[in-house]
């Protein structure tokens, strides 16, 4: 059994059936070879851009990789019982992953690696709204 690796999901505008929306389970990366990051059991925190209304600049989940394709990660969607707000994600990241971060556009779709400590930090004081 390996640790996860942590990413950031970046959720632009839904428009499916390429840009899925954050609940769907599905993080549409566009073909991209056999370079998809992510292996089962990785977490991701699924953050949404101003470009995405109903989760405006925030992270209203966690997704635990399950499979992926070619051109996209399949996920188990966790909702957050209060968002994380950009404002606050801002104060967790480590100086490396905020500058990741800080490249954020409106509507982008985009997946990058982040540290434990980042991820812990992040989390630590939030609950997951169990089915």
């Amino acid at each position: 059994m390996k640790n996860p690796t942590y990413y950031v999901a970046i959720f632009g505008k839904p428009d499916p059936p390429e840009k899925d929306n954050v609940e769907s389970g599905r993080y549409h990366l566009g073909i991209r070879g056999t370079g998809i990051p992510g292996e089962r059991g990785d977490i991701m925190l699924l953050y949404c851009t101003g470009g995405y209304a109903e989760h405006y600049m925030s992270i209203p989940g966690i997704g635990i990789i399950l499979t992926k394709t070619s051109d996209s990660i399949y996920y188990r969607y966790l909702p957050l019982v209060n968002p994380i707000l950009k404002d606050d994600i801002d104060k967790y990241l480590i100086d490396e992953d905020k500058k990741k971060f800080s490249n954020i556009r409106f509507n982008s779709y985009w997946l990058f690696e982040i540290s434990r400590e980042s991820f812990c930090a992040a989390t630590e004081n939030i609950s997951i709204k169990w089915p």
